[in-house]
């Protein structure tokens, strides 16, 4: 009676054990074939036990969608798992300085760099703009505070920010790894209870896979909190020759006629500053065309002059 009593209680933990881990899924258990059955009030009170972990594990999963009031904010609720990013895009006339400003705001804000990747000029270019792209983990006490300062490092082209609340999936995935610790438990005490090696090899299958599924919800929840605990940056950083800070529609016609003026100075300064790099790379080449002018200026007066000559002999001759 003893062992025929045993069998079946091994039985129905590995059907609960085989199930997906949902609390739906537990629940139901307790009405499967045979579970109302049971041989004694002890396998019963075990159904009765397993009954109750599921209703408290469909209660964890249903707590986040409760009715909220429609003036707060999720940023207010204590339930909300805030997963929060942005990116930046920032023209600097000063790479260095702005690269190591970057540098002094992250380790004032307590955060750390987890990419961080600098583009600069190659061998035949090594005057070239550079360009820098990080990305940036902050503790997420601090995310305002970081997000405040970097107009510090230039001037701020584009900022995109973004906030997810995964608070339904992180109650779910807690509530489903709760189940399943429960039924590691429940299975090892049934494995010091084991006798023949049928039922050990039969438990500890059952104890695999209940570890798989603890090792992968422990994981997700892992992720969860980290993303959660750090606001994830996108800083790209840009050198310039000039800021561009164009004057906007909306700006008094003075200063939109005189914002046109000093576009046009500068535009002629550069045009000559391009054109002197451009003879500096082509020396040889004006030289060549230069030469070529001249004697054409020279075979030109020769010309001109014979056909002075011959108009002065024609009146003379007449």
């Amino acid at each position: 009676m003893k062992r025929k009593l045993f069998a079946i209680t091994m039985a129905a933990v590995l059907l609960l054990a085989g199930c997906g881990g949902g609390s739906s899924n537990g629940a139901a258990a307790p009405g499967a074939p045979g579970a109302t059955t049971g041989p004694s009030g002890e396998y019963q009170a075990e159904n009765d036990s397993w009954a109750a972990e599921d209703s408290w594990d469909q209660g964890a999963e249903a707590a986040p969608d409760a009715p909220m009031d429609v003036g707060s904010s999720v940023y207010q609720r204590p339930d909300a798992k805030l997963i929060r990013r942005a990116a930046l895009e920032i023209q600097t006339e000063q790479f260095d300085q702005s690269k190591e400003a970057l540098d002094r705001l992250v380790d004032s804000c307590e955060g750390y760099f987890e990419n961080a990747s600098v583009y600069s000029g190659g061998r035949l270019d090594a005057y070239a703009s550079r360009s820098g792209e990080f990305v940036i983990r902050v503790p997420a006490e601090k995310y305002s505070q970081f997000l405040s300062s970097t107009g510090d490092l230039g001037y701020v082209v584009h900022k995109d920010e973004s906030s997810e609340d995964v608070g339904t999936q992180y109650y779910d995935t807690e509530a489903r790894l709760k189940t399943q610790r429960t039924k590691q438990e429940r299975l090892l005490a049934l494995l010091e209870k084991a006798e023949s090696m049928e039922d050990i090899i039969s438990l500890e299958n059952a104890l695999s896979d209940v570890e798989y599924q603890i090792e992968q919800y422990s994981s997700e929840l892992n992720r969860y909190d980290g993303l959660i605990s750090f606001s994830t940056f996108t800083v790209r950083l840009y050198e310039v020759k000039r800021v561009n800070q164009e004057v906007g529609e909306t700006a008094p016609l003075g200063q939109r006629m005189a914002a046109g003026f000093q576009a046009s100075v500068r535009n002629l300064s550069q045009g000559c500053q391009d054109f002197l790099i451009w003879a500096s790379y082509n020396v040889f080449l004006l030289a060549v065309l230069a030469a070529v002018a001249a004697a054409a200026v020279v075979v030109g007066k020769r010309e001109l002059k014979k056909l002075r000559k011959e108009d002065k002999k024609e009146p003379e001759e007449k």
